[in-house]
């Protein structure tokens, strides 16, 4: 599927002073012909040795924001979509799209060109880099930049039915907020370039899915009431949302070059987490040695005995032979022994890692765990690009909640 993008209905071949809202005069004579796709042929072209200003304003309509997972987002509960932080998939004002056919070309032939009518040296290197942008944006996702996005994410209600005896919660704040605000958490996620082999800084579809997730669960009130462990927390968006929508405390772990980015997105979302009770930290853990950041992780205790976790969640742990083993290892090392403690693991149903998740059954059933819950659900990743129209992959997940 191609990467139809939106650009504003402009006359590319006029320089452009001050458009009013993005349109100008002769846009408002289109008419019927507004709507549309325009060619690649009428944006300005080289060969007329169009103005800086042309040039830079016709680059920053052919942008790619990061895609939905899903729909359009939506205010109403229950469609709740990630966004790029610059605004929704749908645009708000009239626009008409450019045909991408021939979009690559057109922006391979400014970045080599030199440019040579326009006379100032930085207002070159402004066209060059902007147009390599727009490039790396439809070169998939290890092609592109840093990116943000929004998340909006269901808060659970204030409170669950008496179940089996036994009191089951999705919040421990006492307050009731003001029903539009109880509905959801909007959720800033910033995800780096992604260089070397860090998956951890791209945000995958069953993070996304965990932390929607968390509104339905049904967990005893000794786990809901935390602290809470994060296993892999990755760009921290599971993590992030644990505490805001369950307002409880915690702990992000991931391995150290992980770490700076997960920091910047604690940062960012800080005000929402404390304003609805919650908090969030981070702490360096390498699943090999599971007890070697206990002090940072619990914090000094006088006896010097270990403070287990009541609930512990993970999304796609497993990428590796060796992950299985280690994995339970530290689930095994700081899950509290209660019986309402909680393990909750979104995992990707790969083909390429059935063995691993096999392996990971069997041995969370080794050290005594049983599955409590399961389903299965699908959710969307962006790996191939971004962008309104990028056929995004499909991806199933298997959720499972397992107790001693």
């Amino acid at each position: 599927m191609g990467d139809s993008v939106l650009v504003e209905d402009v006359a590319w071949e006029m320089e452009v002073e001050e458009p009013l809202h993005g349109i100008t005069s002769r846009t408002r004579r289109l008419g019927k012909f507004a709507n549309r796709a325009r060619a690649v042929f009428d944006l300005p072209q080289i060969y007329t040795k169009p103005s800086a200003q042309s040039l830079l304003f016709a680059l920053s309509r052919l942008k790619l924001g990061p895609p939905s997972w899903e729909a359009t987002p939506s205010l109403t509960r229950g469609s709740h979509t990630p966004r790029s932080t610059i605004g929704t998939s749908t645009p708000v004002r009239r626009s008409r799209p450019v045909n991408p056919d021939g979009i690559t070309k057109y922006l391979t032939n400014i970045v080599s060109s030199p440019l040579k009518w326009i006379e100032v040296d930085e207002t070159k290197e402004q066209i060059w880099e902007t147009a390599s942008m727009r490039l790396s944006e439809r070169s998939g996702r290890t092609g592109m930049g840093a990116m943000s996005r929004a998340f909006r994410i269901p808060r659970p209600p204030a409170s669950k039915d008496i179940s089996g005896g036994q009191l089951y919660i999705a919040s421990t704040s006492l307050e009731i907020p003001n029903k539009e605000e109880e509905e959801y958490v909007d959720l800033v996620i910033h995800e780096p370039a992604l260089t070397a082999d860090n998956l951890g800084h791209k945000t995958w579809a069953s993070s996304y899915l965990l932390a929607k997730r968390l509104c339905m669960l049904d967990l005893p009130l000794p786990a809901v009431q935390g602290p809470v462990l994060e296993l892999g927390s990755g760009t921290g968006l599971a993590g992030v949302a644990a505490a805001a929508v369950l307002n409880t405390s915690v702990v992000l772990t991931d391995l150290a070059e992980i770490v700076p980015n997960l920091t910047k997105n604690i940062e960012a979302n800080r005000n929402l987490i404390e304003s609805n009770g919650g908090s969030a930290r981070i702490v360096v853990l390498d699943w090999t040695k599971p007890g070697a950041f206990e002090a940072q992780i619990n914090g000094a205790r006088s006896d010097g005995s270990r403070k287990p976790f009541p609930l512990i969640l993970a999304a796609d742990p497993l990428y590796s032979p060796e992950h299985p083993r280690l994995l339970v290892q530290t689930i095994d090392f700081w899950l509290d022994r209660s019986k309402d403690s909680r393990v909750v693991l979104e995992l990707p149903l790969r083909e390429a890692y059935a063995t691993e998740r096999e392996d990971f059954r069997h041995r969370m059933e080794d050290v005594g765990l049983r599955i409590l819950e399961q389903d299965e659900e699908t959710g969307f990743d962006d790996w191939g690009g971004c962008g309104k129209d990028v056929e995004l992959t499909e991806v199933r997940c298997w959720l499972s909640i397992w107790g001693w």
